[in-house]
């Protein structure tokens, strides 16, 4: 599933517990990158979070695990504490074609239940530094 918001692309897989988009896998993506703009003005672009969150409203109980940047936020439910970040990390960037090699075997334990990644739209210029094409 794909959507846009004003300031992000969103891209999510489906739940493979109920097959559905997770409205509360979402929800905190949502939440996720109005923190991250709201931080903006006080953080540089290498600025980045960890953290973890239960899905309060998943019927099916998930956790979810996240990363977050200015430029991209990924969220990944019902993981494996075993697994690192950077497994992970991994891991989505085969699913969402950022690097199609293939993990080791045996680098996941779990796959994720569902995933989603948010990327950062670029700024919209504003009507100052439009520049006119001369005829």
């Amino acid at each position: 599933m794909i959507w846009k918001t004003q300031t992000h692309e969103f891209t999510a897989t489906l739940c493979q517990k109920t097959g559905k988009p997770c409205p509360a896998l979402a929800q905190l993506a949502r939440a996720i990158t109005q923190a991250m703009d709201a931080a903006q003005p006080v953080t540089t672009s290498e600025f980045e979070m960890d953290g973890s969150s239960e899905l309060s409203h998943c019927g099916e109980g998930c956790s979810a695990r996240f990363r977050a940047s200015p430029a991209r936020i990924r969220v990944y439910c019902g993981t494996n504490a075993e697994d690192s970040a950077e497994t992970l990390e991994d891991y989505a960037d085969m699913m969402f074609g950022a690097d199609f090699a293939m993990l080791p075997a045996g680098a996941l334990t779990t796959a994720p239940c569902a995933m989603l990644q948010a990327r950062a739209l670029a700024p919209r210029p504003s009507q100052e530094t439009v520049q006119q094409i001369p005829a």
